[in-house]
C-alpha cells in the first residue's frame, strides 16, 4: 500500500511538473475565420489576445483566408463543418441558408453600438452579427497631382460637373497621369451615383431590375459614368490598372488623381510610407441641387448555427460588443462600431478620416444586397456584365442594360 501511495505521489509530481493541473479542464478551442491575409488579420489577434488573456478556458485559433473567402466558408456551412465564428457582410445570403445562429437572445450587450449597424447585422427581425467595423466611401485626392497642374482640390458640396472637370484638369496622357479611376469593377461601390441621379439597381422590395436598372435616369446615370472612360479617357483602362499594380498603386505613385475608396485605404497608405499632408478627402459629389449619397461598408462577426460550442462562442461575441471595435479603430483600417470607442481613438480629430464620419449621415440605408438574398446570383453578375459590356464597347448604355434586366427577369423566373 505505502509503495501505490508512493507512486501516486510521484506521478502528481510529475503532472505538476509538466504543467498539468489536475482536475483543470482542457481550454475549449474555437476557430474563427477571417477574409484578411496573415498580416492583415493583426488586428483580429490583438483583439483575441485580450480575450484570451481574460478567459484562459477559452483559445481562439484565428484562420486567415484571404483567398476565395466565401466559397471556403459556403462549402464549410454546407458540410457542417464551419468555424464557430467568422465575418460576415451579406447576412441576408447566408441567414436565409440557415448558416447563421441569431443572436439577439445570447445575452449580448448591443446597446453600446450605432443602432443602424446592428440593423446592418440583421435580417428578418433577427440579429446574426456583432458588427466589426464600418467605413463610409469618399473621393481620395493625392495633393500632388493636384499641385503639379494647379487644380483647385475638390470641397464639400461639389457638384458630378465639378468631379468630372476636376478630372479633364488632370487627366495628362502624355504624362501618364489620369483623373480618376473608373473601372467599375464591383457594382456595389456604384449604387449610390445611380440613386443620386434618380435610379437604382433594383427595386425597393428587392423582387426586380425591370424598370429601375433599365430606366432613363438609371440609363442617363450609367452614360455619365461610363463616358467619363470612353469619351473624356480621365481613366486608365482595366488592363492599365492591372499592369501598373493596381488602382492603390497607381494613386500612392502619383499617377491618379482621384480615387473612390474606403477608409481602410488609410492603412495601405500609411503601408506605403505616402505622408500624410500629400493626400485629402471629400465626401462624393452630387447632382446639382441634390444631396449626396454614400455607400457604406459594413461587416461584422457571426456565429455558426452549426458551432459546436455556442456558449464560448456567445462569450467572445460579448467582449467584441463591448469591445466596439476599438483596437482596428486605432490601427485607422475603419471606424469602431461604438462612439465610446470613436472617441477614444482619436479618429474625429484627423480631417481625413473626419470625413467619413460625416459622410455616415448620407450613407445608403438599403443597398441592392440587403434588399434580396438572391442578389448575388440574380442581379450583381448581370450589373457587372452590363459595365463590361459598355465599356468594352461591346454596347450601348441602354442596350447592355436591357440585356441585363432581361438575365435577371429569367433568373427570378420571369
Amino acid at each position: 500500500m505505502k509503495k501505490v501511495r508512493g507512486l501516486a505521489v510521484i506521478l502528481l509530481l510529475v503532472f505538476a511538473a509538466s504543467g498539468f493541473a489536475i482536475g483543470a479542464p482542457k481550454p475549449v478551442v474555437l476557430r474563427a475565420m477571417t477574409w484578411d491575409s496573415a498580416e492583415g488579420s493583426a488586428w483580429a489577434k490583438a483583439v483575441f489576445d485580450k480575450f484570451e488573456a481574460a478567459n484562459p478556458n477559452i483559445k481562439i485559433e484565428l484562420q486567415p483566408m484571404p483567398d476565395g473567402y466565401d466559397d471556403r466558408l459556403l462549402t464549410s456551412l454546407a458540410a457542417g463543418t464551419p468555424p464557430d465564428l467568422f465575418l460576415v457582410w451579406d447576412y441576408p445570403s447566408l441567414a436565409s441558408l440557415g448558416g447563421l445562429a441569431p443572436l439577439e437572445k445570447t445575452g449580448i450587450d448591443f446597446s453600446g453600438i450605432n443602432p443602424s449597424l446592428v440593423e446592418w447585422n440583421s435580417y428578418k427581425g433577427h440579429i446574426y452579427g456583432v458588427p466589426k467595423d464600418w467605413t463610409t466611401q469618399v473621393i481620395w485626392y493625392n495633393k500632388r497631382v493636384f499641385d503639379r497642374y494647379k487644380v483647385a482640390y475638390p470641397k464639400p458640396g461639389w457638384t458630378w460637373d465639378d468631379f468630372r472637370s476636376t478630372a479633364q484638369k488632370l487627366t495628362h496622357v502624355d504624362d501618364k497621369v489620369w483623373g480618376a479611376a473608373l473601372s467599375f469593377g464591383d457594382p456595389y461601390d456604384w449604387q449610390n451615383w445611380f440613386v443620386m441621379g434618380g435610379g437604382d439597381y433594383l427595386s425597393p422590395d428587392g423582387k426586380t431590375m425591370k424598370g429601375v436598372f433599365d430606366s432613363p435616369e438609371s440609363i442617363a446615370v450609367m452614360k455619365f459614368l461610363t463616358d467619363m472612360v470612353l469619351v473624356d479617357k480621365v481613366s486608365p483602362s482595366r488592363s492599365l490598372l492591372s499592369a501598373s499594380g493596381g488602382t492603390y498603386a497607381m494613386f500612392t505613385s502619383g499617377k491618379l488623381g482621384m480615387i473612390h475608396s474606403g477608409m481602410w485605404l488609410l492603412g495601405y497608405l500609411s503601408s506605403k510610407g505616402l505622408p500624410a499632408d500629400d493626400y485629402g478627402a471629400v465626401i462624393v459629389p452630387a447632382p446639382a441641387g441634390k444631396k449626396p449619397v454614400t455607400m457604406m461598408n459594413v461587416s461584422g462577426w457571426a456565429m455558426a448555427a452549426a458551432s459546436k460550442n455556442k456558449a464560448e462562442a456567445i462569450e467572445v461575441l460579448k467582449f467584441l460588443a463591448l469591445e466596439g471595435g476599438q483596437t482596428q479603430g486605432e490601427a485607422g483600417w475603419a471606424f469602431p462600431v461604438s462612439e465610446k470607442a470613436i472617441k477614444a481613438t482619436g479618429l474625429l480629430d484627423s480631417p481625413v478620416t473626419r470625413v467619413f464620419y460625416d459622410s455616415l449621415a448620407y450613407a445608403l440605408k438599403s443597398p441592392a444586397f440587403l434588399r434580396t438574398p438572391e442578389y448575388a446570383e440574380k442581379c450583381s453578375q448581370y450589373l457587372e456584365e452590363a459595365f463590361d459590356q459598355i465599356l468594352l464597347g461591346k454596347a450601348t448604355a441602354d442596350k447592355a442594360m436591357a440585356e441585363a434586366v432581361k438575365k435577371s427577369e429569367k433568373a427570378f423566373g420571369r
